[in-house]
């Protein structure tokens, strides 16, 4: 089904490695996001299968190109930050999503509107999908499909940044994280983040400061989740505990850790 797409994202991974190669914390980011890509495919092609039997052959060629594609635009911005050296701005100066969108437009089988909105926007807020002046503009049959496009790749992306944390223990393994200073791995939460948290919101990355609001931050996503398959992984695989002991383990307010665990608890069960 993916043929092609593999061969295309791989050449993207191969440039990007060969101008980073003798960089291991940028080659090992390059080489995890080529993985990631398959894996965030899997799980969206499990989520069509269980809860979007209806849709036709069409929708699940796009499905396919939007999930393999989603992080295309990863190995640039990887490019960018080894010639750069700021490291710190992984996710923040460069727009993965919509540099992946720029990739994608440059090649004419791959430039359809609908997969372009859904990689640009896989990271973003909805709101800022929603006021995209190219969304906008679509009739409402392709607005209905691209948003549908939209909600599988964000949770097949989401099921995946789960398992890992799992797996590799990513959040405490990330370097970026990871370099933080004591007092901002074993602190409280900032009121800006819980007022986003207890209203049932994504918080928002830029308003992350610390290691308790990072993790706290992979907690609310749990409020985008879209499909009951989703939901369902992201409970039974034990996701939302593991991820509330590790708030636990780092937020120096235990007052606070009990009221987030029964909220967490609470809006989704």
């Amino acid at each position: 089904m993916i043929h092609d797409e593999l061969i295309f994202l791989k050449k993207e991974y191969r440039k990007a490695y060969e101008q980073t190669v003798g960089d291991e914390l940028i080659t090992s980011l390059i080489n995890r996001k080529f993985v990631h890509s398959w894996r965030v495919f899997q799980n969206g092609m499990k989520i069509v299968k269980s809860d979007l039997k209806d849709t036709d052959a069409r929708f699940l060629d796009m499905s396919a190109k939007a999930l393999i594609f989603h992080d295309i635009g990863r190995f640039s911005e990887a490019v960018n930050i080894h010639n750069n050296r700021r490291l710190g701005e992984l996710g923040q100066k460069y727009d993965h999503g919509q540099m992946g969108a720029e990739i994608l437009s440059s090649v004419k089988k791959y430039n359809d509107l609908k997969i372009l909105l859904a990689v640009r926007h896989h990271g973003h807020i909805m709101e800022d999908f929603y006021n995209d002046s190219q969304y906008i503009a679509l009739a409402e049959e392709d607005k209905k499909c691209t948003e549908t496009l939209l909600k599988l790749v964000r949770d097949a992306d989401k099921l995946d940044l789960y398992h890992l944390q799992i797996v590799n223990a990513s959040i405490e393994n990330d370097v970026f994280f990871n370099s933080l200073s004591e007092d901002l791995k074993y602190c409280g939460v900032s009121d800006e983040v819980l007022k986003q948290f207890f209203c049932a919101k994504t918080i928002l990355h830029s308003t992350i400061k610390n290691l308790p609001e990072r993790i706290l931050g992979c907690v609310s996503w749990q409020f985008d989740l879209n499909y009951p398959l989703t939901r369902k992984l992201y409970i039974n695989n034990n996701y939302r505990e593991v991820l509330l002991g590790l708030f636990d383990k780092y937020c120096t307010d235990k007052h606070l850790t009990e009221e987030i665990t029964q909220f967490a608890r609470k809006s989704l069960d």
